[in-house]
């Protein structure tokens, strides 16, 4: 197995497959082309079935109305109506002659027994239980009779009647015709010139029974169909295709229809049928030149890839193989050792080595500056909020103690009886110490609530939410999942810097009415949600500009976040609201990498 592996995994056999893919498309062409070969001869052989269809209805109307026409006549002679056998006989005779497509021609009484006939009548001469006979008596008009009838000499006929009615409209006697059916198969009929050789033409009805077939109609007409499972397929659409395996295993392909047919009483279904192998013989013969070429093209290109392979481009390219794994596990000083030839190999080999050697530098150069980065992103963040820290220390103990000194000695002062201009002064001053130092308070809580650093993340975020809430109108929700415990001061400041930074978005772009904040853990990572339902905005749109300069504010909550060990996603369209998802470790280490949880 190690063998074959390494030998499917080569160049050469890779080359050679290549070679063997670029024949693939040329194989899809010709699998296609033979199919659209089968699928046209499949569409031409129903179009011949309909074809035949065709034929086959005006054949009968031909052969019923010139029968009609015939015993119309027959019944208005005045020979026939004199009822004389020997009248009869010598005109039947005459007109037997003329038309050799019919077996017999005679006259019948009203019982059914024979007055006269062209063709002798070996056995009973009475016909009155012959349906073409009862059904002439009963509507006194053309009849066709059941068929096939196969009188003594073997012959299949089809048997018509006609009343001849006297001046009364009483029926006086019955003339009859009977259509010689072989007759008409050798000679009166177009069907059989429309099959091909191997095909078979059928007239069925329902009971199975055939009434028509080419070939051989002769010994078929009467007998019953050799697939009588199929019978119900034939009958229950008016017309279709249909793929079928005889009891010999051989496939054949049908193209059936249906029609009414006076001569059967009912509707019949005519089938066409031919071997599969045979319908399909043009296209077969046609796929199996093209796939011959195909492989003798491909053959000869795999062995010239064989030979060529190795002459011209295994032997230079191991060695930059080898190069290239080395390259791959690590090694960047990795160099070739191959000459620069002036060829196409030549010219890789040297890009291969300067590449190795570009790669190299590259990653001192990058190395070198992600410890530089990252020091500085860090220095600086520690910077800021110890800034931060320090400034709401001096504003809040240092500023604040003056000022409330200084309230402290006016309120002294106004205790004091003295002019009431005087009071009035100390009170005012009293009133703007106090905005002095409530104004103090407010900036000390934006710079850095000393919530966070006593309470910490939790509580200092409600408490920021509902007072943005309530400074600004807008309705807030805010849900938080119970924490274990404090979680790392740079988790927390940055997260709440975060939440900071959406919110004052929230107050300042988007328009919206109400907004939830929501703190919750999951897969070791503590989330954080801002949703609005503001007017929303195009989050490629708007860090596009914040990368031209135009606004920090989205890449400061990304790089606030990213500093954690987390990461943000932006999650808005116009007129939709927006969100923004924050995640960050809940067990912080200072070399977290930036992933998504």
């Amino acid at each position: 197995m190690g063998f074959i592996g390494q030998v499917a995994g080569g160049l050469r056999f890779r080359l050679l497959l290549l070679i063997l893919l670029a024949c693939a498309p040329l194989v899809a062409l010709i699998l296609h082309t033979a199919g659209e070969d089968r699928r046209r001869a499949m569409a031409n052989w129903s179009q011949r079935s309909q074809r035949m269809l065709s034929i086959a209805r005006d054949e009968e109307q031909q052969a019923i109305g010139g029968t009609r026409q015939l015993l119309l006549a027959v019944a208005e002679s005045s020979s026939i109506r004199t009822l004389r056998p020997h009248r009869c006989k010598e005109y039947l005779d005459m007109l037997f002659g003329s038309y050799p497509r019919y077996a017999n021609l005679g006259v019948l009484t009203t019982n059914g027994e024979l007055i006269a006939s062209a063709v002798p009548v070996s056995g009973a001469r009475d016909r009155s239980d012959a349906r073409f006979f009862q059904r002439a008596l009963e509507t006194r008009a053309f009849a066709v009779g059941d068929f096939p009838a196969k009188p003594g000499n073997g012959k299949p006929t089809l048997a018509f009647g006609y009343p001849v009615l006297g001046h009364a409209g009483v029926v006086l006697a019955v003339v009859f015709a009977e259509l010689d059916l072989d007759w008409v198969d050798r000679f009166g009929s177009e069907l059989p010139g429309q099959l091909v050789n191997g095909a078979t033409w059928t007239d069925l009805d329902r009971k199975g029974r055939i009434l028509e077939k080419y070939p051989d109609p002769q010994n078929a007409i009467g007998s019953s169909y050799s697939d009588p499972a199929l019978l119900p397929t034939f009958f229950d659409q008016p017309k279709g295709v249909l793929e079928a395996r005889e009891r010999n295993g051989q496939k054949i392909f049908y193209a059936f229809a249906t029609m009414p047919s006076r001569l059967a009483g009912g509707p019949v279904a005519t089938v066409l049928a031919i071997p599969t192998r045979i319908l399909f013989a043009e296209a077969d013969r046609m796929l199996q030149r093209n796939m011959t070429w195909l492989g003798i093209a491909a053959g000869l290109a795999l062995a010239l890839g064989w030979i060529g392979s190795k002459l011209l481009i295994l032997r230079p390219v191991r060695a930059l193989v080898r190069s290239a794994a080395q390259l791959a596990a690590g090694e960047l000083s990795v160099r070739t050792g191959l000459s620069y030839s002036r060829g196409e190999i030549g010219q890789l080999t040297r890009a291969f080595d300067r590449m190795a050697e570009a790669l190299e530098q590259r990653e001192y150069e990058r190395e070198r500056t992600a410890e530089k980065l990252q020091v500085l992103s860090h220095r600086l963040v520690e910077v800021q909020e110890a800034e931060r820290r320090q400034i709401a220390r001096e504003l809040h103990d240092e500023i604040g103690q003056s000022l409330t000194a200084a309230e402290m000695n006016l309120q002294a002062a106004l205790r004091f009886r003295g002019p009431a201009a005087l009071e009035r002064r100390l009170e005012d001053s009293i009133q703007a110490v106090e905005r002095v130092l409530e104004q103090v308070h407010d900036l000390s809580l934006n710079l850095r609530p000393s919530m966070l650093d006593d309470l910490g993340l939790e509580p200092a975020l409600r408490w920021y939410t509902q007072r943005q809430g309530s400074l600004t109108g807008l309705a807030t929700e805010f849900h938080a999942e119970p924490l274990d415990g404090r979680l790392h001061s740079v988790v927390e400041t940055e997260c709440f810097r975060v939440a900071q930074e959406a919110l004052t978005n929230v107050v300042r772009h988007s328009q919206a009415r109400s907004v939830r904040v929501a703190l919750s853990r999951s897969d070791g990572h503590l989330h954080l949600s801002v949703r609005d339902d503001g007017v929303g905005f195009d989050p490629a749109a708007s860090r596009s500009n914040a990368v031209s300069g135009a606004s920090l504010g989205l890449l400061s909550m990304e790089e606030r976040a990213t500093l954690a060990g987390g990461g943000l996603e932006f999650n808005s369209e116009p007129g939709r609201g927006t969100e923004v998802h924050a995640w960050f470790p809940l067990r912080y280490a200072e070399t977290e990498p930036y992933s998504k949880p």
